[in-house]
């Protein structure tokens, strides 16, 4: 139904030019960010020289940190003036085992089983507008990865209540009120041109002035549906990587959620 009275690929683009905009105001930001101590946990588990591939870099924060803990890495993202600002960054620290790439993270220019590692951390993955095309994301991710390798996604998780119950159930009522206009488009055959459900935009609050962002949050078994067959997968929260725990009742209410794929040969 939502692809047949949905302009997909304006909406696709349109976003897409949203988030440009957005990521180039935060330029100054990211440009000074380094690693989370997440990410530091996960990087120091892996093979080192590996070769690792991150998808929404933005102007390197993630990147940089990984290729200075020795992976060869390889950086994409959709915003030339930030790919442009980590070529500068990594040119003036003499980095060389990293490269930047301008591309689309849903039509990936690599072979297939390149990449040890391919990592869509600080949720990149939901900065992609539609469902086709998050699932064509994590389906590239998949193809461009090693049988042996790891994906890493980072997601938002709509059943977080951080912020409390009142502002999980503004949440879904809104998504149900958005189901039913599609529904009444649907009945009536008009297009509907608002946005989807659990799309929201949201103003910067890393620079002061930046344009506005855009942000998809999904509930878990919205990301079930996102990951391919003939994968494995299991899904984790911060608070297990980071201290070891193979147990976290509360993991599917936290804000985050980290996705880990292996490829079945």
């Amino acid at each position: 139904m939502e692809e047949e009275i949905v302009d997909q690929e304006k909406y696709y683009n349109n976003i897409k030019r949203l988030n440009i905009a957005h990521y180039s105001g935060e330029i100054s930001y990211y440009s000074k960010a380094s690693l989370r101590d997440i990410e530091k946990k996960i990087l120091s588990r892996l093979r080192p020289s590996a070769n690792l591939l991150d998808l929404g870099c933005g102007s390197g924060r993630f990147s940089i940190g990984a290729a200075q803990m020795g992976f060869n890495v390889v950086s994409v993202d959709i915003t030339p003036q930030a790919i442009e600002a980590a070529k500068q960054k990594v040119k003036r620290l003499g980095i060389t085992n990293i490269n930047f790439l301008c591309k689309d993270m849903i039509n990936l220019p690599f072979e297939d089983k390149v990449f040890d590692y391919v990592f869509c951390p600080r949720f990149s993955i939901n900065a992609v507008a539609t469902f086709s095309r998050r699932r064509k994301a994590v389906e590239e991710m998949v193809r461009v990865v090693k049988n042996d390798g790891i994906i890493f996604i980072e997601s938002f998780n709509k059943f977080y209540l951080g912020r409390g119950i009142i502002f999980l159930l503004k949440n879904i009522i809104r998504d149900i009120w958005r189901y039913l206009l599609l529904f009444y488009c649907y009945l009536i055959r008009k297009s509907y041109t608002r946005l989807l459900p659990g799309d929201i935009v949201y103003e910067s609050n890393k620079v002061k002035g930046a344009p506005e962002g855009y942000a998809h949050l999904p509930t878990v078994f919205e990301l079930i549906r996102l990951i391919p067959k003939k994968v494995v997968f299991k899904f984790y929260s911060i608070s297990q990587i980071v201290n070891n725990r193979k147990f976290d009742l509360f993991k599917f209410f936290r804000y985050s959620i980290w996705i880990f794929i292996q490829k079945v040969d």
